[in-house]
């Protein structure tokens, strides 16, 4: 942004002069007798500089937006990994923050192939599921002393002995284990995510950036 503000400060300043400069000859030198010629001059540099600059701040804005995209693949699967090597997801720590890739797709589908386009966009989609699979475990825990949760939540049949008579034993029902039902889903869903960005797939969003790697 403080670039775009200094190159519009810098052919502001451009235009003035170029305007000044065609006065001066109109007026004093003479030289451009047509005042039609003259505003077509005028007009045809103040286009040029619009859209010059048009140009200019779309240019920025894809970089930016490159950059963007990068940093939250990144962080998706450094969260992911993590995963991987704990076990268990932190509730407060989203995986996907902010899709900036669904938002700015479109400065992109010319620069990379449909293959590479799937791949990112496969990306947040698993990173976007993982969260709301947290956030419903999150829900679990929290309504985990309800009513509600105690006449929805999963049960399984086991069979309890009773301490004192060991040949009498009884089934009961009680709650299946959260792990067995969630951390499955979520155990098998990371486990055949295949991490992007140090591959190929997203060099050219790292060229766009001007990243190296």
């Amino acid at each position: 942004m403080e670039k775009l503000k200094y190159k519009i400060s810098f052919y502001i300043i451009l235009l003035i002069i170029i305007i000044g400069l065609l006065s001066y000859f109109y007026i004093y030198q003479n030289l451009l007798v047509n005042s039609n010629f003259f505003i077509a001059i005028v007009t045809l540099i103040v286009g040029g500089i619009a859209v010059y600059l048009y140009g200019t701040q779309k240019r920025d804005a894809k970089i930016d937006a490159a950059k963007i995209i990068l940093q939250e693949i990144r962080r998706a699967e450094d969260v992911i990994a993590k995963y991987k090597e704990q076990g268990n997801f932190q509730f407060t720590q989203k995986i996907i923050a902010n899709n900036s890739w669904g938002k700015n797709i479109h400065y992109f589908v010319n620069d990379l192939t449909q293959d590479e386009l799937d791949k990112i966009s496969n990306t947040y989609s698993v990173g976007e599921f993982l969260d709301k699979v947290i956030y419903r475990v999150y829900e679990w825990q929290f309504d985990y002393q309800s009513d509600v949760f105690y006449e929805r939540a999963p049960k399984i049949k086991m069979a309890f002995s009773d301490p004192s008579n060991p040949s009498n034993t009884q089934i009961k029902e009680v709650l299946k284990p959260a792990d067995s039902f969630w951390n499955i889903l979520l155990k098998d869903v990371v486990t055949k995510y295949e991490p992007i960005y140090h591959s190929t797939i997203v060099d050219p969003l790292k060229k766009i950036a001007k990243l190296k790697n």
